[in-house]
């Protein structure tokens, strides 16, 4: 009796931080979208594509420069259920270690990294600086998503969704001859200001300890599933790069517009699933595995409905809110609406191969899509374009 009260409580305060979260999310993709058209006329697809690509590269190489120690956070709060703060502690001082030392092997590959990237002296520097920022904003992020603190997500998500790309047009309208810079100060704003409030947390806690072991049991995990994270990064990103180096930057603008159009179903459903994750992680530790099995059809429902909701409407979107130029859109929004909401269903099986440590399992799916995806793109978009 006292674990069903216990496993309803924490349902409830689960649904809580699901739902302020979705909301917060709907407010900015409400937000978004009344900005896409601001933002192409204000940025040049050049400019957006190489700020888009710069994005893309940041993303992948945060999982190589942390070890992407930040995806076992949710796992690691039940293993170290008493030392929670030193776990963090621990992995945010291993993060920043790790990223100074890349950046100091960097400087010796600088002109030649630059030349490969296609960045400038500052998006080369910002690089790094950025990859630690999204690393301590992760860290932080499935810290608050695991403990419920839904007013915190919900405040997260809608700075991320809302103030950060507006801010982004606002300073890409002050960096004149170098649009693409302000594009990315502003979206890196929310990772910022979280980053500055989990280090001066960290720092104003008493009694932490930086502990070896947390930092050896972290990557026995992170290090076999990284390819499972390449992966799926490729699989989101790739084209963007890829389209980037074999057409040209102003594509990747027009495509990076269509992809923003398709990934709007999948960014709700994440933030569902960044709620559903840890309380699934609870729900597997006490062995009920009905629960979850009962409550993932609800899930899934959801998702569907979304993923076809978007499909309805998203003609009539890129009609009203983007340019001329970007009609083509149209075209390459309902393949991608399809493909996020695999993606999201991919999600249920690795939730419980994460939660017992089946990294490897997780990793030869995940590499096998991307490899396919890579050879693809390789092959077809030289023939047929973006």
């Amino acid at each position: 009796m006292m674990i069903k009260i216990g496993i309803n409580s924490d349902t409830k305060q689960t649904v809580k931080t699901a739902v302020f979260n979705t909301v917060a999310n709907m407010i900015s993709l409400v937000v978004g979208m009344v900005i896409i058209p601001i933002i192409t006329r204000v940025i040049s697809t050049e400019d957006l594509g190489i700020a888009t690509t710069f994005l893309s590269t940041r993303n992948i190489m945060t999982i190589l420069v942390t070890l992407a120690v930040y995806a076992y956070v949710n796992r690691a709060m039940l293993d170290f259920k008493d030392e929670k703060k030193d776990y963090i502690y621990t992995i945010v001082v291993f993060c920043a270690v790790t990223t100074t030392v890349f950046f100091g092997f960097s400087l010796f590959f600088k002109n030649s990294l630059q030349k490969w990237l296609g960045m400038d002296d500052f998006l080369f520097y910002w690089l790094f600086v950025s990859c630690f920022l999204l690393a301590v904003y992760s860290i932080g992020n499935y810290y608050c998503i695991f403990h419920n603190r839904y007013i915190l997500v919900a405040v997260t998500v809608f700075a991320l969704g809302t103030v950060s790309p507006v801010l982004s047009v606002i300073l890409a309208m002050l960096f004149q001859g170098h649009r693409y810079i302000g594009r990315v100060l502003g979206l890196d704003f929310a990772y910022i200001v979280v980053t500055v409030c989990v280090l001066f947390w960290l720092l104003f806690t008493k009694g932490k300890k930086l502990r070896v072991n947390y930092i050896t049991h972290t990557l026995k995990f992170t290090v076999p599933v990284m390819p499972h994270l390449f992966s799926q990064m490729i699989l989101t990103q790739c084209d963007l790069i890829m389209i980037t180096s074999f057409v040209g930057s102003s594509y990747t603008g027009i495509y990076s517009m269509g992809h923003t159009v398709g990934y709007l179903a999948l960014t709700i459903m994440s933030q569902i699933m960044a709620a559903w994750s840890p309380w699934v992680y609870r729900r597997m530790e006490e062995n009920d595995t009905e629960t979850v099995f009962q409550n993932s059809k609800l899930v899934i429902l959801i998702g569907t409905y979304i993923s076809l909701g978007l499909l309805t409407v998203s003609t009539e979107l890129i009609q009203i809110f983007l340019t001329k130029e970007y009609v083509s859109c149209i075209y390459i929004v309902p393949p991608l609406v399809a493909a996020m909401y695999f993606q999201f269903i991919y999600v249920f099986f690795y939730d419980v191969e994460y939660y017992y440590r089946k990294a490897k399992w997780i990793a030869a799916a995940s590499t096998a899509a991307s490899v396919m995806n890579i050879i693809l793109n390789w092959i077809f978009i030289p023939i047929y374009g973006y």
